[in-house]
């Protein structure tokens, strides 16, 4: 992605599952923790400026979760958005993510993007290519609105996720 984020390529693009299903675009974090929220955050913007748009499968949630392989199974391409603690200079990065197993919680409902895609990749054999879209926050405080600062990147995902749709879905 060739913007004011950074993007990060973690392995190589793999066209023929580029375009086989929708691309699913799923923001979460919790919205009672201040810049917790940006994922939903962008949803709800994302959800204004494509809709209608064929093809195109938005969700923002609390936590990832295990259950989310059954929807993804027929994905063509997948976008997460979440909050980030630490500094991602100019304040978002896109990286690549890849399957895993290794690291799965035992007992817990939430899933890593890497657990999620492994699982996919065990119960349906399917990997298709995936972006974590990592927003910087600055106050992580218990509260509802995010911090002007996480607002404006938010805003500026928005305008890259707007253009990488136009530029790869045809409206």
């Amino acid at each position: 992605m060739k913007s004011g984020g950074t993007r990060t390529q973690g392995g190589p693009l793999r066209p023929e599952e580029a375009h086989s299903g929708p691309l699913w675009i799923i923001g979460y974090g919790n919205p009672q923790r201040r810049d917790d929220g940006l994922g939903p955050y962008v949803i709800n913007l994302l959800e204004e400026r494509l809709e209608g748009r064929p093809g195109i499968e938005t969700l923002a949630l609390h936590q990832l979760v295990p259950e989310l392989v059954e929807d993804l199974k027929n994905a063509g391409r997948v976008l997460l958005i979440d909050a980030a603690l630490e500094a991602t200079p100019p304040g978002w990065r896109w990286r690549n993510v890849e399957p895993e197993l290794i690291s799965w919680p035992s007992l817990s409902h939430g899933v890593s993007p890497g657990v999620l895609l492994g699982l996919l990749q065990s119960f349906y054999e399917k990997n298709p290519e995936t972006w974590l879209i990592s927003i910087q926050g600055e106050d992580f405080d218990f509260g509802e609105g995010l911090s002007p600062e996480a607002e404006e990147r938010a805003c500026k995902v928005v305008e890259e996720i707007v253009k990488f749709v136009s530029d790869n879905y045809a409206p």
